[in-house]
């Protein structure tokens, strides 16, 4: 059975066996052949497919790292070139700094400032060129590269005062940080000067027990065109108030003034009703004086006629004792007692002139004829009917003692009440009149008093970096053109001695806030920095032409430094400008430093990737070869045993001969 197997011809099965395995065999020393001369262990997805897929992944990680890093060299080169056209700004405003302490001295002529002016107006031109520098076609430090933002405000901020002081607080009661007095006075004299889109305004003017830092800020405005200094409806002012429109500091404020001046109305109206009592009460005394005199002028009226006609009537002749004009007592009669009530209500009443007795004993005892005695006795009868009248008509009106005293007490009480009221409307007119200046604060310039000082150019409030309480001045409007380029003020006495210690606290007014141009575009500057999608590093440089620095008008002009006046408000500007310089150069050297960090951080990751795909590709040389060596033996030794098996074949022959 054996032999019969073996011995056949068509189908040697050992050689097929010895055939596979050889193939196998090849297969096998290619793979090790390939590992060994390419290095690596994966060298396509059917060696390892899984293995593939992550070493080519990390090979996109690897590559895009080492572009990360070109992208930071690159970046870092054009902070370099951003930086020294900002450090050559830095240079020229160090130079100006000194030309306009040199123009502020009084040894200088007009002619001296005027070449002082010369030279300052060719370094602001040339940082105008500093600021049109450009890397690759893209200029930098012009203000173009700026982030979107509606603009900022100018803030200048003083932390000299006491965290007690308002902007209302009178000037002589000013304290410095640590509560000492300021020693100003009533009579000192104010000088306020600052510049604004390259113009310089300066007043002066005598302290008073009023004069307030607000005040100081309307005499300020008060010489420029249109507003500087920011009002109530300003948004910066706005939003540090807690506002959320301008609109409703108005709002609230009218409604209190109109509330205020109806309250004043009502206390007007309730005087105007109580001055009325009080003429009406004194009317009333008027008349009662008039009813009084015209009653003592017909008695004086009767006792002439009754003197004139009964004088030689001789006494007794009426037969009534109480009556005797010759002994002169009809006063008496009329006027008994010497009250007031007596005096209105004689006894007896005049009606019984009339009785008669009267009539009968005046005709009877009287001299003269009846015809005499007749006139006599009408005239008297004319007098008396004449009194008898304004004796009705009087104590009709005023019935007794009391009902006269009353009108002196109504006099008194009305003008108590009209005096009560004039109080009270002098409080309302009061109240009316702080709401009416509180509405026209609305328009008038304002200063922050609070830790708050206004908006940043994310339209975020920022305070103060101590958080403490400060004094904040904001630009009226926004952007480069509305910025506060400097602010000055001093005092001096009556004597003209200036008042250093003062004018260290008033004068320490420094920029908090940059005013900037609002854009609609964000075009910070992008450096992309990492494998994916926005991770990148963001850069916003700001506008540091000279305009922006607070050198320069919108028209062209410079700064002038043409009268010692000007030269001096020209120092806080330049302290301003430089403050601005370094803080873009302090920007930009924070970002070159940041790049050399990225840039190295880079590197090490790239390294650490190359590293991790290494263990993943790369082969084992040593292992590699020695695989090699033994797939090379074993398609060698099987390429031999198929050359025996093939012999086997051979055997055949011999049955066959």
């Amino acid at each position: 059975e054996w032999i019969r197997m073996s011995m056949v011809v068509r189908n040697n099965l050992s050689a097929i066996n010895t055939l596979n395995t050889l193939n196998r065999n090849h297969t096998a020393l290619s793979k090790s052949l390939q590992q060994v001369s390419s290095g690596m262990r994966i060298n396509s997805a059917r060696d390892d497919a899984s293995g593939y897929a992550i070493s080519e992944r990390m090979r996109v990680q690897i590559r895009s790292l080492n572009q990360d890093n070109l992208n930071t060299q690159n970046g870092h080169s054009m902070m370099k070139v951003a930086e020294g056209a900002v450090s050559s700004t830095v240079e020229i405003l160090k130079t100006l700094k000194e030309k306009v302490i040199n123009a502020a001295n009084d040894t200088n002529t007009d002619s001296d400032r005027a070449q002082i002016q010369k030279e300052l107006d060719q370094s602001i031109d040339q940082i105008n060129d500093n600021a049109n520098v450009t890397y690759n076609g893209k200029y930098l430090v012009d203000g173009s590269k700026n982030g979107k933002s509606d603009g900022t405000f100018t803030a200048l901020t003083n932390s000299s005062f006491h965290d007690t002081t308002k902007a209302t607080t009178s000037l002589v009661n000013l304290k410095d940080r640590n509560g000492g007095s300021l020693n100003i006075q009533t009579g000192d004299t104010v000088s306020v000067s600052y510049v604004q889109n390259g113009r310089t305004y300066s007043t002066s003017f005598a302290v008073t027990n009023g004069t307030s830092l607000t005040t100081v800020l309307k005499k300020a405005e008060a010489i420029a065109e249109g507003e500087t200094f920011a009002n109530l409806s300003n948004a910066s002012v706005v939003a540090v108030n807690g506002e959320s429109d301008a609109s409703a500091i108005i709002n609230q404020r009218t409604a209190t003034r109109d509330a205020a001046k109806d309250e004043r109305d009502a206390a007007q109206r309730a005087v105007d009703d109580a001055q009325s009592a009080l003429t009406a009460a004194q009317q009333a005394q008027v008349n009662y004086t008039n009813a009084k005199s015209q009653l003592d002028s017909k008695r004086d009226d009767l006792k002439r006629a009754w003197n004139s006609n009964f004088s030689t009537a001789g006494p007794g002749f009426l037969g009534v004792d109480d009556i005797d004009p010759v002994n002169n007592t009809f006063s008496n009669w009329i006027d008994s007692g010497g009250s007031l009530d007596a005096y209105i209500r004689p006894d007896p009443a005049p009606s019984s002139l009339t009785s008669d007795s009267i009539v009968s004993g005046f005709l009877n005892h009287a001299p003269g004829s009846n015809a005499t005695r007749n006139a006599a006795l009408q005239a008297i009868q004319t007098a008396f009917n004449a009194y008898s009248s304004a004796y009705t008509s009087f104590t009709g009106t005023y019935t007794s003692q009391s009902a006269v005293d009353q009108l002196a007490t109504d006099i008194s009480d009305a003008r108590a009440d009209l005096n009560t009221k004039k109080d009270v409307l002098a409080q309302k007119q009061q109240t009316l009149d702080e709401a009416q200046d509180a509405l026209d604060n609305v328009a008038a310039p304002t200063i922050l008093d609070g830790s708050e000082i206004g908006l940043d150019y994310y339209g975020n409030v920022i305070s103060t970096p101590d958080q403490e309480s400060a004094l904040t001045i904001t630009a009226q409007n926004r952007g480069v053109e509305g910025q506060i380029a400097g602010f000055t003020v001093s005092v001096t006495d009556a004597n003209g001695n200036i008042k250093k210690s003062a004018n260290a606290v008033l004068d320490a007014w420094t920029e908090t806030i940059r005013a900037e141009n609002a854009s609609a575009e964000d075009n910070a500057i992008v450096l992309q920095t990492g494998t994916r999608a926005n991770q990148a590093i963001k850069i916003r440089l700001t506008d540091m032409r000279a305009q922006a620095l607070g050198l320069q008008g919108s028209d062209g002009s410079t700064l002038n430094v043409s009268t010692q006046k000007n030269a001096n408000a020209a120092i806080n500007v330049l302290d301003n400008a430089i403050q601005k310089a370094l803080d873009q150069q302090t920007t930009i050297g924070a970002v070159e430093s940041r790049l050399s960090y990225t840039s190295t951080n880079l590197v090490t990751a790239a390294e650490n990737v190359t590293a991790s795909e290494s263990t993943i590709r790369d082969a084992d040389m040593a292992m590699a070869m020695t695989e090699y060596t033994k797939n090379n033996i074993l398609a060698q030794s099987s390429q031999a045993m198929l050359a025996q098996a093939n012999q086997n074949n051979n055997q055949v022959l011999s049955l066959l001969r």
